[in-house]
């Protein structure tokens, strides 16, 4: 029986030293595919770049105007798209792409699926 304890201990100790290298992997694994979406993002600047000779325009919105006191002028308090719905078609996500209508208002419902739609390349596994 007291060998059978022994036993047990031993174990539990070996596991108990096994525990933070199996998280420091996973953490290394984390970091890899936070590294490695950041050059998906790199690479998908890139191929705007190459096909409309020029990058995304870090932020683009459409304000509804009344046509009397309101133009359709966006500031910069305006909610709207970001460089990351441009380029979205050279991240393997032309159909989410496509989904947004770009003429409308971000906060109009007929935009709201692709506002919600959470895209993992813009996503670090460690958040």
């Amino acid at each position: 029986l007291i060998e059978l304890l022994v036993v047990i201990a031993i174990i539990a100790v070996l596991i108990g030293l096994l525990l933070p290298a199996v998280q420091k992997v996973r953490e290394a694994a984390a970091r890899m595919q936070c590294a490695n979406n950041l050059k998906q993002m790199g690479l998908a600047l890139h191929g705007y770049h190459d096909a409309n000779d020029g990058f995304p325009p870090g932020f683009t919105a459409n304000t509804p105007g009344d046509g009397q006191y309101m133009s359709n002028q966006a500031s910069d308090y305006t909610p709207g798209w970001s460089l990351f719905a441009h380029i979205l078609p050279y991240l393997e996500q032309a159909p989410l792409h496509q989904s947004i209508n770009f003429s409308l208002p971000i906060l109009d419902p007929a935009n709201m699926a692709a506002r919600q739609t959470i895209v993992k390349t813009y996503v670090c596994p460690s958040d």
